[in-house]
């Protein structure tokens, strides 16, 4: 799952190293998974010029008995739920915005004749008997 390194020289804890693919996972949805979990790690997150596609995170936990291995599972499900949350955004973000629009409208944005009647001439038949 990734490399143990010492955090520094002479550090009794271990710090995993997650590289993650950047053509998999967007850098939002690696940065959202990284700062959902800060309460319980410590995430370094470092890219290689020489590997571009790729970013490296660097996680080690806030306690020094954390199970730091734990904590990178989590990190991988944290990073498919954010992947999913920025893909499912980016494809609703059309609709959400029409509805944001529409209820801050003075009118009908979708129907601009429905605001031309009103209660007495009652252009649809709202107020005739079913």
């Amino acid at each position: 799952m990734g490399d143990e390194r010492p955090l520094t020289e002479g550090a009794s804890r271990s710090c995993l190293v997650l590289e993650i693919d950047l053509s998999i996972y967007e850098i939002e949805s690696v940065l959202r998974a990284c700062y959902k979990l800060t309460d319980r790690i410590y995430a370094h997150l470092n890219r290689d010029p020489a590997m571009p596609e790729k970013i490296q995170v660097a996680v080690l936990g806030r306690q020094p008995d954390e199970d730091v291995e734990a904590l990178l599972g989590e990190l991988c499900n944290e990073l498919i739920d954010q992947q999913i949350r920025t893909a499912l955004a980016r494809e609703t973000g059309p609709v959400r915005e029409m509805i944001v629009a529409q209820a801050f409208a003075e009118g009908n944005l979708l129907d601009p004749a429905r605001d031309d009647g009103d209660y007495v001439g009652d252009p649809r038949g709202a107020g005739s008997r079913r």
